[in-house]
C-alpha cells in the first residue's frame, strides 16, 4: 500500500517552538528521531500538535487542493458542476497520505505505552493521537467504504500492509471505541490553557462521536436497501462482512448521538460554547470571516477571534504564524466549487417562516407569493424580510463583491440597525465603515465557464480590504456548536419515529432560526432538519454526507430538487457512486485488496 513510502518529516521545528504559536507552528513526527523525543510530557505534548491534520485554506498539511475547492462542489447545492458523484484519482491523498498521518498518531501511542513517567502527565496527548487516529479513519470509511484498519507502526516489511479491507463495521467500531478513549483522556475546554486554545477539548472529542454515531446510524438503515454492497454487511464483495458481536444499534447509536450531543450542549450553557451572534443580521457572514490583524474587519463591531466561541473545532490560522495561504477575497466568489444555484437560493424562508412561494404549480402565473417576498424588482429585494443565512451565503448573480471596479453605493448593516439595511460595503471610500475601508471599490465577478444560473459566494468572503496577497486568516470551521443542535434535533427525531415535538430539539433548532430571523414550527420532521442542515452548514461540506445518511444521494425518490427536480439533468445517480473506488495503483501492489463495487 502507498502509505508504506510516504515520507515523514522532522519534528524538530514543533519541539522547540514554544508560546502561543506552539500549536500553529507543527510538523510531523518522525520515526528518525524517536529516540530522542518522548522522554517527557512536554515532549508528547509538542509532538501531539504536530497530529493537527484538518483540513482548511490552505494545503500546507495535506498535500491537497485546499478546502474551498470542494465546498459541497456539484452537489444539489452548488450551481456549478455536475452530479457529485466522483472518481478518485490516482493521486488521490486521501488513501494514501491519510495512512502517513495514522502512522505518526500510533508512533505517540507506542511510545506513551512505553511511557516511564505517570500516565497521567500525558494523557491529553493521547487524547488527541486517539481522536485523530479516529479522524482519519473516519476519512477513509465515508470515502471508500471499509478500509485496512492501521492500529500500530508498521514497517515496509509489514505484513499487514498488505492485508485485506476490514468490514465498514469493524472499520467505525474501531472509530467509536478510540473517541471513546479520547473523551476519557482529554481536557474540558473551559480547562485548556490560554496557549493551547484551538486544541482539541473533551467536548470536540464528544461532538464528533455524536457525528460519527449518526452518520453510521442513518446509513445502516438506508443505504443497504440500495443494490449495491457498500458497507460489507452480507456479501463477500467491497468491505468484507464481519460485523462485532457488540456492534451498537441503529437505536443504541443515535441515543449516544444525542446524549453527547446534549453533554456539548449542557457546557456551552456554562458559557464555554455559544452561538455567534455580534452582528446582528449579519452575524452569520462575519463568523465566517473574522480576522485576527492586517484587514479590515479584524475587530468588527468590537467582536474579534476571541469573541467567536462557536467553533468547538477548527482550523486554526494566524496573520503572523499561519496564514491562510490563499486570497480568499480574490478567490471564494468566483470558484466553482462555492456558488449555490438559483433554485437553493429560493429555498431560504421568509421571516414568517413560510417560502417565498406559498403555493406554487410551476407555472409562475399562479403563484401565490408570500406577503413578505419583496420580489426581484429592486436590488435588495429579494432579500428583505429573509433567512439572514441567505444574506450570509450569497450575493446576486452579476453584482458586486471584491476588486476594483465601481458600481453600487450600498452601504453595509451597523450593528443595532436591523435588516433590511442595505447588507453590502460601499462603493465609494469610506474610512469610517468598518465593513469598507480600502481605496478599491468592489466589482463584479466573473463566473468562469460560461453561463451559469447561480449566485456568487458570499459566505467564507472577506470584503475588499487592499492587502498584501496571502495574509488572510480567518479560521474555518470544522465542527460548531449549530451542527451539535441539529445532531441533537436529528437523533431525537428519529428516535420519536421522524418527527418530534421535543422541547429542547425544538428549542435548540429555534435558537439557529433565531440568529437567522426565520419563525420556528411547532414540531419537526426529517425533512424539515435535512433543508435545516443545508442551509446552515451550506458550503461546509456536509451535504454530499447528508443526502448519503438520508439515502437520496443516488435515489430518484429525492430528485434533488435545487437542481431543479432531477440530479443536474440525469434521470438518476449509479448507486455505486456512493462510495469511491480503491486507486489501481493499490490494488496492483496489493493483491488482497478488492475493487468497490461497479468500478
Amino acid at each position: 500500500m502507498k502509505y508504506k513510502s510516504i515520507y515523514i518529516l522532522s519534528l524538530a521545528m514543533a519541539l522547540t517552538a514554544t508560546g502561543c504559536s506552539d500549536f500553529l507552528d507543527k510538523e510531523p513526527l518522525s520515526s528518525g528521531t524517536d529516540a530522542i523525543f518522548f522522554q517527557n510530557a512536554e515532549q508528547f505534548r509538542q509532538a501531539s500538535y504536530s497530529l493537527y491534520k484538518f483540513e482548511g485554506w490552505k494545503d500546507n498539511q495535506s498535500k491537497a487542493q485546499p478546502t474551498y475547492y470542494k465546498m459541497d462542489q456539484g452537489l444539489d447545492i452548488s450551481g456549478l458542476n455536475s452530479n457529485g458523484g466522483g472518481a478518485a484519482s490516482e493521486n488521490d491523498w486521501r488513501w494514501d497520505r491519510v495512512y502517513g498521518f495514522i502512522r505518526e498518531c500510533n508512533i505517540l501511542l507506542e511510545k506513551a505505552a512505553g511511557y516511564k513517567g505517570a500516565q497521567s502527565e500525558i494523557a491529553s496527548s493521547v487524547g488527541v493521537a486517539h481522536f485523530f487516529r479516529a479522524w482519519h479513519h473516519f476519512a477513509l470509511l465515508q470515502r471508500f467504504g471499509g478500509v485496512p484498519i492501521a492500529d500500530k507502526v508498521m514497517d515496509v516489511d509489514s505484513p499487514e500492509l498488505y492485508g485485506a479491507r476490514s468490514s465498514r463495521y469493524e472499520v467505525a467500531d474501531f472509530i467509536i471505541k478510540d473517541l471513546r478513549q479520547a473523551i476519557e483522556e482529554l481536557p474540558m475546554e473551559r480547562n485548556i490553557s490560554s496557549s493551547d486554545k484551538g486544541t482539541i477539548s473533551k467536548e470536540g472529542a464528544q461532538a464528533f462521536l455524536a457525528r460519527v454515531l449518526l452518520h453510521e446510524a442513518t446509513w445502516e438503515k438506508y443505504v443497504p436497501s440500495i443494490d449495491y454492497d457498500l458497507d460489507g454487511d452480507g456479501s463477500s464483495k467491497g468491505a468484507g462482512v464481519v460485523k462485532p458481536s457488540d456492534y451498537p444499534s441503529v437505536n443504541d447509536m443515535l441515543t449516544e448521538a444525542r446524549d453527547l450531543s446534549k453533554k456539548v450542549i449542557q457546557e456551552a450553557e456554562t458559557g464555554t460554547f455559544a452561538l455567534w451572534n455580534e452582528c446582528d443580521s449579519l452575524s452569520y457572514y462575519y463568523l465566517f470571516n473574522i480576522d485576527d490583524k492586517g484587514g479590515n474587519i479584524s475587530n468588527f463591531m468590537s467582536a474579534g477571534k476571541t469573541t467567536n466561541k462557536e467553533f468547538i473545532l477548527s482550523a486554526k490560522y494566524d496573520y503572523d504564524v499561519n496564514r491562510g495561504g490563499i486570497n480568499l477575497a480574490h478567490t471564494i466568489a468566483t470558484n466553482q466549487g462555492t456558488n449555490i444555484s438559483a433554485i437553493f437560493a429560493e429555498s431560504f424562508l421568509c421571516r414568517n417562516g413560510l417560502p417565498i412561494r406559498i403555493s406554487y404549480t410551476g407555472n409562475m402565473e399562479d403563484a401565490q407569493n408570500n406577503p413578505q417576498f419583496a420580489g426581484y424588482d429592486s436590488f435588495y429585494g429579494e432579500f428583505r424580510n429573509r433567512d439572514y443565512r441567505f444574506i450570509g451565503c450569497a450575493d446576486l448573480p452579476d453584482r458586486p463583491s471584491w476588486g476594483s471596479t465601481q458600481d453600487y453605493g450600498t452601504p453595509c448593516t451597523v450593528k443595532g440597525q436591523p435588516y433590511p439595511t442595505p447588507v453590502y460595503p460601499e462603493a465609494t471610500y469610506n474610512p469610517n465603515d468598518p465593513a469598507f475601508s480600502s481605496k478599491n471599490a468592489i466589482y463584479t465577478p466573473v463566473i468562469s465557464g460560461g453561463t451559469h444560473n447561480t449566485y456568487g459566494c458570499r459566505k467564507f468572503n472577506p470584503e475588499g480590504a487592499a492587502r498584501a496577497n496571502q495574509t488572510e486568516s480567518p479560521d474555518f470551521p470544522i465542527l460548531r456548536l449549530a451542527e451539535v443542535y441539529l445532531i441533537y434535533a436529528e437523533a431525537q427525531a428519529r428516535l420519536d419515529g421522524g418527527i418530534t415535538t421535543d422541547s429542547k430539539a425544538l428549542g435548540y433548532v429555534k435558537a439557529l432560526r433565531d440568529r437567522a430571523g426565520v419563525s420556528m414550527p411547532s414540531s419537526i420532521d426529517l425533512d424539515f432538519i435535512l433543508k435545516e442542515r443545508a442551509r446552515e452548514l451550506m458550503l461546509e461540506g456536509h451535504r454530499r454526507t447528508d443526502l448519503i445518511r438520508y439515502g437520496y444521494f443516488t435515489s430518484m425518490s429525492f430528485p434533488w430538487p435545487y437542481k431543479g427536480g432531477v440530479p443536474d439533468g440525469r434521470t438518476a445517480l449509479p448507486s455505486y457512486r456512493t462510495i469511491y473506488p480503491i486507486l489501481s495503483t493499490d490494488l496492483t501492489e496489493n493483491p488482497n485488496l478488492v475493487q468497490n463495487p461497479g468500478y
